[in-house]
């Protein structure tokens, strides 16, 4: 692997580990409906500050 590769993957690796960090953050806050609670099927176990 010359430095290029290294860099690309370091990017890769970089944005994926935002989205899962971004991800913990939503469900941690209450936010883990993706579509708002119409379309949720976890709409009856969701906290109802969020609604």
């Amino acid at each position: 692997m010359n430095f290029a590769d290294i860099v690309i993957i370091s990017i890769i690796a970089a944005i994926v580990a935002g989205i899962v960090i971004f991800m913990k953050k939503k469900k941690k806050n209450g936010s883990g409906c993706c579509s708002g609670c119409s379309g949720c099927s976890k709409a009856s176990s969701c906290s109802s500050y969020k609604k």
